[in-house]
């Protein structure tokens, strides 16, 4: 299993228009193959953002990472001055 994390700061109005992408994005990303599953949380009073994804393989983050969802993604943060941090790490539990 590898968990990726796409953290974001911004403000409140920038927040309010990711979670109006991720509301269409997400159930799209839950439907490519290797995902488990995702989640996403806000934090307002620290102005930020985070996604959560559990997927089965490294083959399927990359997978995504080459694909046209992912470009969607970033060009949906280039457009609204929205920088994302992302991460992934293999999950030592469960194993």
């Amino acid at each position: 299993m590898f968990i990726t994390m796409t953290s974001g700061r911004g403000t409140p109005e920038q927040i309010q228009a990711a979670t109006i992408f991720l509301q269409s994005f997400l159930p799209r990303l839950e439907q490519q193959p290797g995902v488990v599953a995702t989640y996403h949380y806000l934090r307002p009073e620290h102005g930020d953002h985070t996604t959560l994804i559990i997927s089965e393989h490294e083959d399927a983050v990359r997978a995504y990472r080459a694909g046209d969802l992912v470009r969607e993604a970033m060009a949906f943060e280039q457009a609204n001055n929205l920088p994302a941090t992302r991460e992934g790490y293999p999950l030592a539990y469960p194993s």
